[in-house]
């Protein structure tokens, strides 16, 4: 329950042995390397080379890869993958021969010429449909294309007119002693042939644009239209033979799209050991790799680069002012609520690990939220389902179920079954749902309310104290005194106070009000003389004054989680408006009996999944807004070791 305790190292190795020491570093996962802008060495010997270059034969590689793998996609068997195991297993040997031979890369280069005679046939194909568009209109023209406008007395026009302007076409052309022959008519156009001596070929065209004419010419072309329609046609048949045998080739290739996946992922891991390589400071010589490494894992670390010769392995400090890395490591009940703190983003490295101290307060508001027992229980069968389902990172699932027990054990203390169905259609089981109910929220909501402010008031206390005690282990002792210890005083009197003051301790206990009140004139004192303690005393004194002005927004925050009872009876709520149109709908008889089971079961089903979603965000933004803000400066960088990353394996390695 704490941020990984981080050790700095500077691993020296001898050229020859970087690219397998890599490899192996690559391997573990356990140490993150920086490149040589971010490495102190850099800074403190500049003539160390740096050889940072761009290694283009692989990143042509990946893109090859890349490119062949998405084309192949519609032509592979399907993948024996899921949404819960989106990774294709392989196993370790078959992982090293595909690396190791060249069938992949035969394979590829194979694939990428089948592909390049596909992408000419296709561009072909539209070309002759484009052509067999042009040529369709003039198919019942009986004389060769080349023949029009032989004559050398008169120039011919070919074209096309649209239907609403053919009447008008030929009553200008004949007024230019122009003829025009209508050879087809297809989707209200007309294929024209316009004849017209060659004195008056400017004022003919002048009056075919006026009527929207649009010009055929037939360069390249001999013959009829309709033998070049055939000849097309002729074309377009062939080269959907050629298409259907590629088709099969790519068909036969991508089977092998394992292949092809593995040398991907190889190749992007590859890529990742050589540039952190090629921009890490060196000599002529030797190579130095300096980087983080959790604490826990040094001694792993150490063995390992023990297994190189002409390499060494040395703690070091971090320079000052140096950014260290941020890891949070917790116990098998915190760790899967990490998933909400990474949302968040890291605490700083003088920060405390959020996770444990939110995650039993995010499990009982995210319940709150829902306050339904059946929701809670479907919730826990479905997560479990999942969570042997799933492969990989499975702290999400086990967070859900924590909160699935969470809503369970909330709906049965406020009486939620599918909301009211207990009520309404088992009422042989309300006497035991009345034993389990500690209050019901839609008869007694101010109890809801009450309990919403409570825990809303506890939670802020609890951030509060987190900072004092934190700031305290640190030695920070006028931080923890002035700015958390003073707080958490003046605003728990201030509590007592008003609670007395209400009559809620009764009349024989109204004397801790009056005591509250005079304890909170001492925290008030130091808010006002030391919150603030940089500057002259009169700023200091007068931000102290706002800052106790700003016990308002306390009072904000506690407002703010009212959120928890209008979900929890807003979820309530829609479950009864589900029974209530059941119930009418079962009045139909038999078959409103089956439509009734159908509408209960969706119904309740899409309020699960959407309340669901509205008790997981608005919990997280309690954390996040109200909480956090309390103790936590956050802003810490995540470390991120050199590992293997797979984008479509999942590489099962020798037990040995």
């Amino acid at each position: 329950m704490a941020i990984a305790s981080m050790q700095k190292v500077m691993i020296v190795a001898h050229r020859s042995r970087t690219v397998e020491l890599l490899g192996a570093l690559q391997a573990s996962g356990i140490v993150q390397i920086l490149d040589a802008e971010r490495a102190m060495v850099t800074k403190q010997w500049p003539e160390l080379v740096v050889e940072s270059r761009r290694h283009r034969s692989l990143e042509e590689m990946i893109d090859r890869l890349e490119a062949a793998l998405d084309f192949i996609k519609p032509y592979a068997p399907k993948d024996e993958t899921s949404l819960f195991a989106p990774l294709v297993p392989v196993d370790a040997s078959t992982y090293d021969t595909v690396v190791a031979g060249q069938d992949a890369i035969s394979c590829l280069g194979e694939i990428e010429h089948v592909r390049g005679d596909m992408e000419k046939l296709a561009a072909e194909t539209e070309t002759q449909h484009a052509q067999l568009a042009k040529l369709t209109p003039w198919a019942a023209l009986d004389i060769a294309v080349e023949e029009l406008g032989t004559l050398s007395g008169s120039t011919t026009f070919a074209g096309l007119i649209g239907e609403q302007h053919f009447a008008a076409a030929c009553e200008k052309l004949d007024e230019l002693d122009a003829i025009i022959e209508k050879v087809d008519m297809a989707n209200r156009t007309a294929a024209c042939i316009v004849v017209c001596f060659n004195e008056n070929a400017p004022a003919v065209q002048k009056a075919l644009r006026s009527v929207e004419f649009e010009a055929v010419a037939f360069e390249g072309i001999t013959g009829t239209a309709s033998e070049n329609i055939a000849g097309v046609q002729q074309r377009l048949e062939a080269i959907q033979k050629e298409q259907d045998l590629l088709i099969q080739q790519m068909t036969d290739l991508a089977q092998n799209k394992l292949q092809l996946q593995i040398l991907f992922d190889h190749y992007q891991n590859l890529i990742n050991r050589i540039q952190a390589e090629s921009t890490a400071p060196a000599t002529d010589h030797a190579v130095f790799l300096e980087g983080w490494v959790r604490k826990r894992d040094y001694d792993k670390l150490e063995k390992l680069v023990r297994q190189f010769d002409a390499t060494d392995l040395t703690p070091i400090e971090p320079a000052e002012g140096e950014e260290t890395p941020v890891e949070i490591d917790n116990g098998p009940l915190a760790e899967p609520f990490e998933s909400v703190t990474r949302l968040y983003g890291m605490p700083a490295v003088s920060d405390v690990d959020p996770t444990a101290f939110l995650a039993p307060f995010f499990a009982l508001f995210f319940g709150i939220c829902l306050t339904d027992a059946a929701y809670g229980l479907v919730m826990i069968a479905f997560f479990w389902w999942m969570l042997r389902k799933i492969k990989g990172d499975k702290k999400f699932i086990m967070m859900m179920i924590f909160c699935s027990i969470s809503t369970v054990i909330a709906g049965a203390l406020t009486g939620g079954w599918c909301g009211d169905a207990v009520q309404q259609f088992v009422p042989a089981l309300s006497d035991l749902r009345a034993k389990l109910m500690w209050f019901d929220p839609m008869d007694d909501p101010m109890k809801f309310f009450y309990l919403s402010l409570g825990l809303g008031y506890l939670q802020i206390i609890a951030g509060i104290f987190i900072g004092f005690w934190h700031k305290l282990r640190r030695g920070d002792v006028q931080g923890a005194l002035f700015d958390h210890l003073s707080w958490f005083i003046w605003l728990n009197s201030l509590a007592v106070f008003g609670l007395a003051k209400a009559g809620v301790f009764g009349e024989k206990l109204t004397w801790l009000g009056t005591i509250a009140g005079l304890v909170a004139i001492v925290p008030a004192l130091a808010i006002v003389l030391f919150s603030e303690r940089e500057g002259g005393w009169g700023a200091r004194v007068g931000m102290g004054l706002y800052n106790v002005f700003s016990t308002v927004f306390y009072v904000g925050d506690v407002l703010s989680y009212i959120r928890l009872m209008a979900l929890g009876m807003v979820t309530a709520g829609f479950g009864m408006a589900i029974n209530q149109i059941v119930l009418t709908v079962m009045e139909a008889g038999v078959i409103g009996w089956i439509l009734g089971a159908l509408i209960f079961i969706g119904g309740h089903v899409f309020n699960i999944a959407n309340s669901a979603l509205g008790s997981f965000v608005h919990s997280m933004r309690l954390q996040f807004v109200e909480f956090f803000t309390k103790f936590l400066a956050g802003g810490g960088k995540q470390f991120d070791p050199l590992r293997q990353n797979y984008r479509y394996i999942d590489v099962k390695k020798d037990k040995s």
